[in-house]
């Protein structure tokens, strides 16, 4: 546990680092930012929302190509106010910025911006009309180079945002991506297989960690419609920073595959597929990001280790998904002071299985309203404590046999919140006097049959789990020996209500009667007086 709490320290630091000095190159070279008073920043960029292009001369991206070409290492080329028509390649380390209203229309083939000159700086443009993809992955901005920095951009209607492939020491910072709406998403249901489109990407270890020319490609269009790609993608991409964008109708909005070391914080995806989808990739730190009304949340698989903290995750509500955040096999995992509301599953931990050295730690999290608080796998092996369990229709399951016992709901003397405990505290130390139970044959019918859950909070399922509780033998899922009495995890917003709380069952006695009659035939076994708290 020590180790853990020296990784957080890490990524508190990471947080603090001034964000100049991650493009800092290891030789030494000065970049030249050409802090121009006329730049257009990322907060400017909003005006352009509103359709506010008309009127703009139309010009040919070759007068900028020329002055890329002909400028001096360290060189800063402010664009005057116009719609530039053509693609730009930044082959060298210059800073094409933007003095006024900017706007780059791609040729509709190919990336529009392609940076391949390590320590060139993008800022302050409006870029539109790559390639309609998927083949070649075409982007807005795509680079393909070290110690690049993209700031303050808005990018739109092309079929990647930002692409780095390869890259070291990448800055993204501050843009606005916004996929094509009204274009196709390859894959909506895939979040536990790495076997198609983006996810079956070649191993760095093929072309070396930073060989450029070795681009991944993805699976052909869906019936030649337009294709969503990515907000932002990372691939095999090493020291970078991903801070402070907004991203909305992408495919995934950040995608990882291999790489290390990526801090990824403060960002806001929205209406997307998967917020975050990580594959592979090692040593990611991912903070005070904003996650709404995606498919899914956070999908986290393979690589690690990963640090999660204090990030906002809500609406992840996909019937096929739906996860705030997934875990698949990651190896070392620490989650602290996360909110996840109002998703399908709050948690899911499947894996890595058999491995003991590298541990899963959920901690301080705020876990409510979601219709599953913890999805747990057989070859899960978590330790809980500190949560604050809220309201979830079902707070923790099992998906299979074999879970009971394989996770710890305590450590140090501190187990967590459950909205649902039924116990005391006469010492007022703030901690139960009687173990906290969940997880038994009463929350596997609604795994079984999910159109349960909207009879989940009325009288009926109460009535069963009190019986269950005192009548029939069952293994529990959880045993928490020393529950909290109040929350110490971050707060929900005010004014949230349980969607997933029904009044339904208020004039149903005869359903109540009749599923209860049911499930006690059901789960009928040797009755004894109590139930025996198993360790944790």
């Amino acid at each position: 546990m020590r180790a853990r709490a020296l990784v957080g320290a890490l990524a508190v630091a990471l947080l603090a680092v001034p964000a100049w000095a991650w493009a800092q190159a290891e030789t030494g070279a000065e970049h030249d930012h050409g802090s121009s008073s006329a730049q257009v920043g990322a907060g400017e960029i909003s005006r352009w929302d509103h359709g506010e292009i008309e009127g703009l001369p139309h010009r040919g991206s070759s007068e900028i190509q020329a002055r890329i070409d002909a400028a001096s290492p360290g060189a800063v080329i402010a664009i005057e106010t116009g719609m530039y028509h053509g693609d730009l390649v930044v082959d060298r380390r210059v800073t094409l910025e933007a003095s006024g209203h900017v706007m780059i229309v791609g040729d509709g083939d190919g990336s529009v911006i392609s940076v391949t000159g390590d320590g060139a700086v993008i800022r302050g443009l409006h870029v539109r009309n790559s390639g309609i993809g998927p083949v070649g992955g075409p982007a807005g901005i795509r680079v393909e180079a070290d110690y690049v920095t993209v700031e303050g951009n808005l990018v739109e209607d092309t079929y990647m945002g930002i692409a780095v492939y390869g890259g070291v020491r990448v800055r993204l910072l501050d843009n606005t991506v916004r996929g094509r709406v009204d274009a196709a998403i390859e894959d909506e249901g895939h979040a536990t297989s790495a076997s198609a489109g983006q996810d079956a990407l070649p191993s760095p270890g093929a072309t070396g960690a930073h060989d450029h020319s070795a681009m991944p490609e993805t699976s052909p269009t869906l019936a030649g419609r337009p294709l969503r790609g990515d907000g932002i993608t990372l691939w095999n991409a090493e020291d970078a920073v991903v801070r402070g964008n907004t991203i909305e109708h992408a495919r995934d909005g950040i995608f990882m595959s291999f790489g290390a070391n990526v801090l990824i914080d403060r960002n806001r995806v929205l209406d997307s597929r998967y917020a975050l989808h990580n594959m592979f990739g090692l040593d990611l730190f991912v903070a005070e990001n904003t996650f709404e009304n995606n498919l899914s949340g956070a999908v986290l698989m393979y690589g690690g280790p990963v640090l999660l903290l204090r990030n906002e995750i809500s609406g992840s509500s996909s019937p096929s998904t739906g996860f705030g955040v997934l875990l698949k096999d990651v190896a070392g995992v620490d989650a602290v002071e996360n909110v996840l509301l109002g998703n399908r599953i709050g948690f899911q931990i499947d894996g890595p299985a058999g491995d003991f050295e590298h541990e899963t730690v959920i901690h301080g999290n705020t876990v409510a309203l979601n219709q599953y608080g913890v999805s747990l796998y057989p070859s899960a092996h978590a330790t809980f404590y500190r949560n604050s369990f809220v309201e979830n229709t079902v707070q923790v399951v099992a998906q299979g046999h074999g879970v009971a016992g394989k996770n710890t709901w305590v450590f140090e003397g501190i187990g967590n919140y459950w909205s649902d405990y039924r116990g005391y505290d006469l010492g007022g130390e703030g901690l139960g006097d009687v173990p906290h139970h969940e997880g038994g044959s009463v929350e596997s019918l609604m795994i079984r049959a999910p159109v349960l859950q909207a009879l989940a909070s009325g009288p009926a399922f109460s009535l069963l789990s009190a019986v269950e509780d005192r009548w029939v033998e069952h293994e529990s899922l959880v045993v928490d020996p020393l529950p909290l009495m109040e929350p110490h995890s971050p707060a929900v917003s005010d004014g949230v209500t349980a969607g997933a709380a029904s009044a339904a069952l208020a004039g149903a006695g005869l359903v109540a009667v009749a599923l209860a009659g049911a499930a006690i035939v059901t789960l009928r076994r040797p009755l004894r007086r109590g139930r025996t708290s198993h360790a944790t």
